[in-house]
């Protein structure tokens, strides 16, 4: 950020004198400053100074009327938080040439008279985000069907709207128009972003199988066309970036539960040993095996390839599968699997546990799974730096205010264990966040997707 601020050779030429003056001597963070200062005629030490001193980074909102457009910034927060007075001189690197270069109060006016869509942060190298009024926002969702924003403008656009969902700041509904428009996408840092959206979307319809299946439906539908283009097989001359997005897009038609893409990777699985599967999409055809093959030898033929296999990578694979399956015993049995050592090593128990505790249909199992053996985990990695793995997976996946309250009755008395303290107050505040989340956006959520 503040090598974009100043400029790369204010930036190199600051560096060079602060090295000379500074050599074989201590120095103070202000010396620095000092140096950069200097070579760029700009104020560099508060600037820096409260970028450093102060935790979080804010949120700047933009809304346009007439040609009047008007900043505001507030810190952001996920979850429970007290409102902060605090303020960042932010550079707006803005697509307007009337902005200012530094904003730095709560809130101010800007007269435009440019016509052109409005953006902030281009090239996204400062630590901020943007909230677009709706018509600001709809404009730049043209741009992008439009083909005019830049890969990492869309990225970060997307990514932006995704975070401000996260802290009450917009609905998670309006994600899901937004993210039709990037169903002709092509770049592959764009598309880890919509899968990471899509994710964000699933806890609000789990609980509800029409709504999962419409979003189901609208995962396969944004990525067909480049399903279409990669199919399963890399091309003798394909980019890296196409065999990295391969498995990305075929991820997200198999959680579309596509009957094509589901039927080739049976195929596969059924016709290919596991040592020659494309290691980049491995994991899914084992997953898609476990899922949908309707056999149940195929767990036990996987767990004997893991005991076999002297492969890190294909065990992580095999591990991945099998914690996916849908059905209830074969969870339980796999849980029960993790106290025994000739099959799960200890340092590698915290992996099969978050398997299962990560698929929807297993998450109870686990959670219970944890609380009955949570002696033979303390006795197992209470000197280990895994300890504090379980608590604070078990709280990335807990979705509801049961579960909230199960969490809090069975880790508060361990709050006095300074391994674990941290972990569960942060535990807390986060299945709190979540829970308060889906309570307020989960009809929203199922109502757009019921509109699609």
């Amino acid at each position: 950020m503040l090598q974009q601020y100043i400029g790369h050779d204010a930036f190199q030429t600051g560096l060079k004198d602060y090295f000379a003056a500074h050599a074989y001597r201590n120095t103070e963070a202000d010396d620095l400053w000092q140096a950069l200062s200097k070579a760029s005629d700009k104020d560099i030490s508060h600037f820096m100074t409260t970028w450093i001193s102060q935790p979080g980074y804010p949120v700047l909102s933009v809304s346009q009327t007439g040609n009047q457009v008007q900043l505001a910034q507030q810190q952001f927060f996920v979850g429970q938080h007290q409102d902060s007075a605090k303020l960042w001189p932010i550079p707006l690197n803005s697509t307007c040439s009337e902005m200012p270069e530094i904003f730095a109060d709560a809130e101010t006016t800007i007269t435009r008279s440019h016509t052109t869509p409005l953006r902030f942060n281009v090239g996204d190298t400062a630590h901020f985000i943007t909230h677009y009024g709706d018509d600001l926002l709809a404009r730049l969702i043209n741009e992008i069907k439009a083909g005019n924003l830049e890969p990492l403008d869309r990225l970060q656009l997307l990514n932006e709207q995704t975070l401000l969902a996260r802290g009450d700041i917009i609905s998670s509904a309006n994600l899901i128009s937004l993210l039709d428009a990037y169903k002709d996408e092509t770049a592959e840092s764009v598309w880890d972003i919509i899968a990471m959206t899509i994710g964000e979307l699933k806890k609000f319809v789990e609980t509800d199988d029409t709504s999962e299946k419409q979003l189901r439906n609208l995962s396969a539908r944004i990525a067909r066309s480049q399903y279409d283009r990669l199919d399963w097989t890399p091309t003798e001359h394909e980019t890296e970036t196409d065999t990295k997005l391969r498995s990305t897009i075929i991820s997200l038609m198999l959680y579309g539960e596509d009957e094509q893409a589901i039927e080739t990777a049976l195929d596969i699985y059924r016709t290919t040993p596991l040592r020659e599967l494309d290691p980049n999409l491995r994991s899914l055809i084992i997953s898609t095996a476990v899922r949908h093959g309707n056999d149940a030898a195929i767990i036990d033929s996987l767990l004997k390839e893991h005991k076999a296999s002297s492969s890190a990578e294909l065990q992580q694979d095999i591990v991945i599968g099998i914690t996916s399956s849908r059905n209830a015993a074969e969870l339980t049995s796999i849980l029960n699997l993790i106290k025994d050592e000739t099959i799960v090593r200890p340092q590698d128990a915290a992996r099969w546990y978050i398997g299962v505790l990560r698929n929807r249909d297993g998450r109870d199992l686990a959670w219970q799974w944890q609380k009955n053996n949570w002696s033979w985990i303390e006795k197992t990695f209470s000197g280990d730096k895994s300890y504090d793995d379980f608590p604070r997976y078990t709280a990335g996946c807990l979705t509801t205010a049961q579960q909230l309250q199960e969490y809090t009755d069975f880790f508060t008395p361990m709050k006095n264990i300074p391994a674990l303290a941290r972990v569960i107050t942060m535990g807390i505040s986060e299945i709190e966040g979540r829970v308060t989340l889906i309570e307020r956006d989960g009809p929203a959520v199922r109502d757009a997707l019921a509109k699609l």
